[in-house]
């Protein structure tokens, strides 16, 4: 019994020290463009939050499936700065417009 307690907070403790780190997506800023999914190399079935960059006003970002549905349009500008995508798979092409870059995160 000694040895199963033993075994069994030495292993509790080798757990409880490793930190467990959240996913998240780096950010990354896009320019006008037409990207498939892949290019953007930002994690599939997940949210992701687009933004406007620094000195851009307006942005439109399109959002279509391999089967040309369209997922997503999102239309950004200064009183909207912000939107969240829905979760997209790997299929997807994103299409920018915008007069300067997007970030997404």
């Amino acid at each position: 019994m000694k040895k199963f307690i033993s075994i069994f907070l030495i292993f509790f403790f080798i757990s409880t020290y490793f930190n467990i780190i959240g996913v998240s997506a780096e950010p990354k800023t896009f320019k006008q463009g037409i990207y498939t999914w892949n290019d953007t190399g930002l994690p599939a079935n997940s949210s992701i939050t687009i933004k406007l960059g620094e000195s851009t006003n307006k942005a439109i970002v399109m959002v279509v499936d391999s089967d040309q549905t369209m997922e997503a349009l999102l239309r950004l500008n200064t009183r909207v700065a912000q939107q969240t995508l829905p979760p997209l798979n790997y299929t997807s092409s994103v299409i920018i417009f915008t007069d300067g870059s997007v970030i997404f995160s």
